[in-house]
């Protein structure tokens, strides 16, 4: 899955906040999902650290907190094997929405920087 990043132009920024916003409005504040067991702790702690940037971002209108595109660059390939565990089995197919979410948000909010 790849993220639709808006063009560049004067309103790019903010489509990217709206987007992320909207993204993370369909996130939380939900259960976390179920996940196979093995790696419940490592994507829970994934959750939690996007969680911490996404929330700074919005708060901030579309401004990463200190740190947070360090922490979203590292969360990336995590996300991404996270996303492709989980597509493995139905079974997992909320896991599998929440974890395409974060990764969506991440990806939008590194190109809002970009």
């Amino acid at each position: 899955m790849t993220t639709l990043i808006p063009p560049p132009g004067p309103d790019r920024h903010r489509a990217i906040v709206s987007e992320v916003a909207l993204l993370w409005a369909a996130h939380h504040p939900g259960p976390f999902p179920d996940v196979p067991f093995e790696h419940r702790h490592d994507l829970a702690y994934l959750d939690f650290n996007m969680a911490g940037c996404v929330t700074t971002y919005l708060r901030n209108d579309g401004v990463p907190g200190p740190g947070d595109v360090e922490v979203l660059r590292d969360c990336l390939p995590e996300l991404r094997t996270a996303v492709a565990l989980l597509a493995r089995s139905a079974e997992y197919r909320e896991g599998l929405r929440v974890f395409r979410g974060l990764l969506a948000m991440a990806e939008l909010i590194l190109a809002d920087g970009a």
